[in-house]
């Protein structure tokens, strides 16, 4: 391959794994109004959608492992211009990640306090249901007594 050819087929890869990324962040966030709106229908699809482009990047990290295997050798074979332009997209792609996991991380939280509403609900119920037993007196049908007399 000549330095042209790679050069344009690396700078090609990295867009598409930036453009990715963006698509993942988009989703990201997305996945995080559908479940603080409730949509569930609509949250699964999200979630399809992001699984859809998560092995998207895997595909594209396979097609770029003979430029990342030896990252320095790739990036000292291009001209000076050319690096830049690699070192904009890695940049861009870098704050694009750490703007998606701090999305992640929102879900998460609200994950969890989801969970810990949905628990101190059910515990209520449970307890409710408990202390209705306690001081409720047995049912005639529920204590087994009935008696069968004949006159």
């Amino acid at each position: 391959m000549t330095p042209r050819r790679d050069f344009c087929e690396l700078t090609t890869l990295l867009a598409a794994v930036q453009d990715a990324y963006r698509t993942l962040l988009e989703l990201s966030r997305g996945q995080k109004k559908a479940f603080e709106a409730g949509g569930a229908r609509f949250l699964m699809r999200i979630i399809a959608k992001k699984q859809a482009m998560i092995d998207r990047l895997g595909g594209l990290d396979e097609l770029l492992s003979p430029y990342t295997r030896q990252w320095q050798a790739t990036i000292s074979a291009l001209p000076e211009p050319a690096r830049r332009q690699v070192a904009g997209l890695v940049a861009e792609m870098s704050t694009l990640v750490h703007d998606l996991v701090e999305s992640e991380h929102d879900i998460e939280r609200i994950l969890a306090v989801a969970r810990a509403e949905t628990a101190a609900r059910l515990r209520g119920v449970s307890g409710g249901r408990t202390a209705a037993a306690a001081y409720g007196g047995p049912a005639p049908a529920a204590s087994g007594r009935f008696l069968d007399r004949e006159e």
